[in-house]
């Protein structure tokens, strides 16, 4: 895997808009609500901790490895929802890449090695064989699930509120604190492929400009089965929910 190192990112992140989550459980089994859980309530309580907001602004330590490099950085991260994703990764200071992606595109500048990329977001999804959509993507980042359907499964499961279900392509398994319905985890498999994602959400806490807690620690977890394994770290830092925020791409 010989990515620019913010492309890289973002693949790591389109790729998890799928499925799967399992988590931390608030305290035991003797914690979780009694009689029959119904998939409807279940939905409705997840979508009422739902983290939206129409601009954020994040700085995030991260760290990225894979079976051939790992490098860390500070990430900085900004959206306009529905419209665009805007990160720069630096190390020691310096801005090593920079990326701007939009529902349609997918702008990537390297500036160590000097190469600039703009494709289509298909691109990204034809090449390395993932989901590339920006609605998915943005509910990423604000650490929400995605394709939380009518047709899943609910049970409980060590201490965890467990959704699940599949379609003809991918399996996903979900797993939320049955307390506060906040999202644990989520992995995504691909049929056929022996390919896995996996999302784990932690250190909830209250944020100014959000009504509900904010995940700051992310972890993402690819395994591409004949194309090896990597893994992502985020540790979110600094977050502002106001706007508007300037997106610079430029190219020196």
């Amino acid at each position: 895997m010989r990515f620019p190192f913010l492309a890289f990112l973002a693949i790591l992140l389109l790729s998890t808009c799928n499925r799967k989550v399992a988590g931390p459980a608030a305290g035991g089994t003797d914690d979780l609500p009694t009689g029959k859980l119904r998939l409807a309530q279940v939905l409705r309580a997840i979508d009422d901790k739902r983290a939206t907001s129409e601009w954020m602004d994040a700085r995030a330590r991260v760290d990225v490895a894979s079976e051939n490099f790992s490098i860390g950085g500070t990430a900085y991260i900004r959206l306009h929802r529905d419209k665009a994703i805007w990160m720069s990764v630096k190390k020691f200071g310096i801005e090593g890449a920079r990326a701007l992606i939009r529902p349609d595109s997918f702008f990537l500048y390297n500036r160590l090695e000097g190469e600039y990329i703009a494709e289509p977001l298909s691109y990204i999804e034809e090449k390395y064989k993932i989901p590339a959509r920006f609605d998915l993507l943005q509910e990423i980042f604000f650490g929400n699930a995605v394709f939380l359907t009518e047709d899943l499964e609910v049970s409980r499961d060590n201490g965890s509120i467990r959704l699940m279900g599949r379609n003809r392509e991918f399996a996903g398994d979900y797993r939320y604190d049955p307390v506060t319905y906040q999202l644990s985890s989520m992995e995504l498999q691909e049929l056929g492929q022996s390919r896995a994602v996996t999302v784990s959400n932690a250190s909830y806490a209250a944020v100014d400009g959000l009504s509900v807690s904010f995940p700051r620690n992310r972890r993402v977890e690819v395994d591409g089965a004949t194309e090896g394994t990597a893994s992502m770290d985020l540790e979110f830092t600094d977050l502002s929910f106001t706007g508007p925020l300037e997106m610079p791409f430029t190219f020196r």
